[in-house]
């Protein structure tokens, strides 16, 4: 009867625990309750058909327990190994959602990151004015939005849009005049080593322009304050050889210029 009880025993452990594993293990579920069954009716012809008491009970043979404990221990091994698999696939299923986690989340920043730089480069586009939706202007637009920034005070604005005006239209017209009004822009300022080499390359580069002479004379100005009395000399004394026919202002100043020097003809 021991070797009963035992086997009874286990068989409920055996059977709780499987409930406790739920759906996908029905199927062991199942041939435990088998196996409750085929238990019962080994006691039914053990006990010839009545329910044992304390004074009836006859022993089981052991060959019978026997039998009924190795079923039952194979299936104790049966659903251990599958308790193992399913917590191999629930560690594995763990892996791969922190691994989706990092996809995801790399995807992330880079799709931050390409929108960083579009809207950079649409920033950029803006502030060079060369968007779709905004017109190029025409060379002549250029210079007189550059010489309004003279006029105003704005040296800085304008000196960038002088420079940029020369660097898209070497060869307009409007280019020896826009040269010159460079030059002013440093000059204005006082930035007498940064005006001088533009007001010499407007008066050799742009000899035939309008502004030819003011370059001459307003080069001789500029190494004056900077403190070349013979370049500023040479620059007044060659005035009215280069352009003998100069606005009367211009010859006029490069004359007093070259006499407050006490320059020689």
């Amino acid at each position: 009867m021991k070797h009963l009880t035992l086997v009874a025993t286990i068989l409920l452990l055996a059977n709780s625990a499987l409930a406790q594993m739920g759906t996908p293990l029905y199927s062991l579920q199942e041939k435990m309750e088998r196996l409750e069954h085929d238990l019962i009716l080994v006691q039914q012809r053990v006990y010839k058909g009545h329910t044992p008491s304390d004074n009836s009970e006859q022993p089981v043979s052991n060959e019978q327990a026997d039998e009924l404990l190795n079923k039952i221990m194979a299936q104790e091994t049966a659903l251990s190994e599958l308790t193992q698999k399913v917590e191999q696939l629930t560690h594995e299923l763990s892996q791969t959602k922190e691994q989706l986690s990092k996809i995801n989340a790399d995807v992330d920043v880079r799709f931050n990151l390409l929108e960083q730089k579009k809207t950079s480069d649409d920033n950029k586009k803006t502030e060079d004015g060369k968007t779709s939706d905004t017109p190029k202007k025409t060379p002549k637009e250029q210079y007189d939005d550059a010489y309004k920034m003279l006029r105003e005070g704005n040296h800085i604005a304008a000196e960038k849009a002088f420079l940029k005006f020369i660097e898209d239209n070497p060869k307009d017209d409007l280019a020896g005049n826009a040269n010159y009004w460079l030059g002013e822009t440093y000059y204005a300022r006082g930035q007498y080593e940064q005006a001088a080499p533009i007001f010499a390359e407007g008066f050799t580069t742009y000899k035939n322009n309008s502004k030819a002479a003011d370059n001459l004379l307003k080069l001789g100005l500029t190494m004056s304050n900077l403190g070349k009395k013979e370049q500023a000399c040479e620059a007044f004394t060659a005035l009215p050889d280069e352009f003998p026919k100069a606005s009367a202002t211009t010859l006029t100043r490069a004359k007093d210029e070259a006499k407050k020097l006490a320059c020689q003809q």
